[in-house]
């Protein structure tokens, strides 16, 4: 099993720089002034908006800052009406500006010239991964990003079908042009045993979930963003995270049954941060009877290495299972497979 946080996109490697980073949660205001095309106009409004709110030496975070609008929201409609009223909207526009933000970030980091321009190659990285991966293995991911979507659809031919590989509920269908454009062009649609489950534990910015009675799911082929707040289903980064819908509760069952089975785990660029509690309790329950045999931790920060530890500790204690460290994605990549090897 591989999991990827934040930093597994920040290791990408598209053979050239972006104009700005993926980023991570403590620095995406920062990756977002670095845009200079094309989205300028948003960026200018979404820092008066932070600076409005909170003065001109801010320092959030993307989560902080989804946070707190969340909670300015909802003071705001528990006021009387008119003034409050007219207050919560305004918020509500700031929230739509933060999510066309998060888009645009995406966009210029991983999307432009990365995996949708002219000449695209994708992270040779994820990549490499998703060449060896094979049909019953599980990738959780907690990014937003297309970057192992990617990777899959140009290297997973015969392992790889968007069809079943994202494990949405069985009576849902997939729009058929836009599954077919993320699936490996050689592929027939794999039955659910026999692909590469790629578990988006908090959304795509691809996925356009179905509303009320409907069971179809769209996957944009077209990710650069468009006029207006992008559409697109993800669970916000914000503190009290919601896992309601019939999706996600899927997602989140089938990762916990795939992390309850599995022997051998890397974990890449995640740090269980103590917002992370909803990701930390999945897995503290899910390893009580995990055969765990291999546990690697690929994250320049020792101190979120540690963490992970942390999380692991008890069943690491139960199980006596390997634990091996690397710097991060290229390290781990380059000492794949044998760094899962027990």
């Amino acid at each position: 099993m591989i999991l990827l946080g934040a930093g597994a996109s920040r290791g990408a490697d598209f053979g050239f720089r972006p104009i700005c980073e993926p980023p991570l949660n403590r620095d995406f205001f920062t990756q977002l002034q670095r845009i200079t095309e094309k989205h300028t106009r948003l960026v200018r409004r979404v820092i008066a908006d932070v600076v409005e709110l909170f003065g001109a030496n801010f320092s959030l975070t993307l989560e902080d800052y989804f946070t707190q609008l969340e909670f300015l929201i909802a003071t705001a409609e528990g006021m009387q009406a008119g003034s409050g009223a007219n207050l919560s909207g305004q918020l509500r526009a700031k929230r739509d500006r933060l999510m066309a933000a998060l888009s645009a970030v995406l966009e210029a980091s991983t999307v432009t010239r990365a995996i949708a321009g002219r000449g695209a190659r994708g992270c040779q990285y994820h990549r490499a991964l998703a060449s060896r991966l094979q049909p019953g293995d599980h990738v959780l991911s907690f990014n937003y990003d297309c970057v192992m979507d990617d990777a899959l659809r140009r290297d997973g031919a015969g392992r790889w079908s968007a069809f079943t590989g994202y494990d949405f509920p069985a009576r849902y269908t997939l729009e058929p042009g836009g599954a077919s454009a993320w699936s490996p062009t050689a592929s027939p649609r794999l039955s659910r045993d026999k692909t590469v489950k790629l578990l988006k534990m908090h959304g795509s910015v691809h996925w356009q979930l179905p509303k009320d009675t409907s069971t179809v799911v769209t996957l944009k082929q077209r990710l650069h963003q468009q006029r207006g707040t992008p559409r697109f289903d993800i669970i916000p980064p914000q503190w009290n995270k919601s896992l309601a819908g019939p999706v996600f509760r899927r997602i989140w069952r089938s990762a916990f049954r795939a992390i309850e089975r599995t022997d051998r785990i890397a974990i890449i660029g995640f740090s269980f941060t103590p917002t992370d509690l909803h990701v930390e309790s999945l897995f503290r329950l899910a390893l009580n009877r995990a055969p765990l045999r291999t546990l690697v931790i690929a994250n320049p920060s020792s101190h979120d290495r540690e963490r992970v530890r942390r999380v692991f500790a008890s069943a690491l204690a139960r199980t006596n299972a390997v634990v091996r460290e690397y710097d991060g994605l290229a390290e781990f990549v380059r000492n794949w497979p044998d760094a899962l090897d027990a």
